[in-house]
Formats: structure tokens, sequence, C-alpha cells
């Protein structure tokens, strides 16, 4: 895509954190994407600690651990996108394990995704920093087109 044009995204990937602006970005990312007649693709993404909680705590099976947390946050996302948004098909609702920004970039390439939305925190109306996981990163070496959908902090 040449630099001074621009397109209609035909798929949008929006990533979640569950922290009190998920909803709220949720919502922007549905409206956004009916705007542009785009399938909007909700993200979450579960660390994976696997390595790093056997070396700590080997006495736990980290591995029944794991499965409870990403059933934990796939029941999440379900509760979310029921309140904001209703029926979502359970394809566009993704609960991913591993490392967020190999996860992202999987996730853009898999889905052809046209667009990402990322949150923004802004603190006592200054634009000091990125509070999000990862999302400063972003500016530095995107791979798809972004919108950071900037929230203000209590």
């Amino acid at each position: 895509m040449k630099k001074t044009s621009i397109e209609k995204p035909k798929n949008i990937l929006c990533c979640l954190d569950y922290g009190k602006n998920s909803y709220y970005l949720a919502e922007y990312a549905y409206k956004l994407s009916r705007v542009c007649d785009a399938d909007l693709y909700l993200l979450h993404i579960v660390t994976d600690f696997r390595r790093t909680a056997g070396f700590y705590v080997p006495h736990i099976n980290t591995d029944k651990l794991e499965s409870d947390i990403v059933k934990a946050a796939r029941d999440k996302m379900y509760a979310l996108c029921e309140k904001v948004i209703g029926d979502v098909a359970a394809s566009h609702r993704l609960v991913e394990q591993g490392h967020p920004m190999e996860v992202v970039n999987m996730i853009i390439e898999k889905k052809k995704i046209d667009l990402l939305l990322l949150g923004y925190g802004m603190s006592k109306g200054t634009l000091s920093s990125f509070k999000t996981d990862y999302a400063g990163r972003f500016l530095k070496n995107p791979t798809c087109p972004f919108l950071v959908v900037p929230f203000r902090e209590a």
C-alpha cells in the first residue's frame, strides 16, 4: 500500500488486556468495524509462564494451572463480548498463549489483519507513556497499520 493512499480495512484486530478500559476499547472496535464493514477479531494473550513457574514453583502442575487460566480468559472474553457487542463468533474471540509480540504478529499474518487497535493510557492529560503492554513497540516497527485509542485514567 502506498503511503499516500488509504483503504478501508477488511479485518480489524483489537487487543484486550481485560483492564478497566477493555469494555470501552471493545465497544470502540466494534463501532469502527461496523462503519468500515470489516470483520472484528478480539484478542487476549495469556503470557506463557511455564518455563519460569516450573523453576520457581516446582510442586505446582503448571499444565493444569495454565489450562485453567486459559479457560478463565476464554470465559471472560465471552462475557465481555456478550456485554459490549452481543453475539460474536467463537472464531473471532481469540485467546492465545505466548509472548505478546509474537502472538500479535502471528494473528496479523494468519487472519490477514488490515488494522490493529491498541489502547493508550493517558495520565493527567499528558501523553507521557504507553501503559498497555507492548503498545509502544508497535510505534517502532509496525507489522500492519494501527490505531491507538486513548483513554483517560482517573
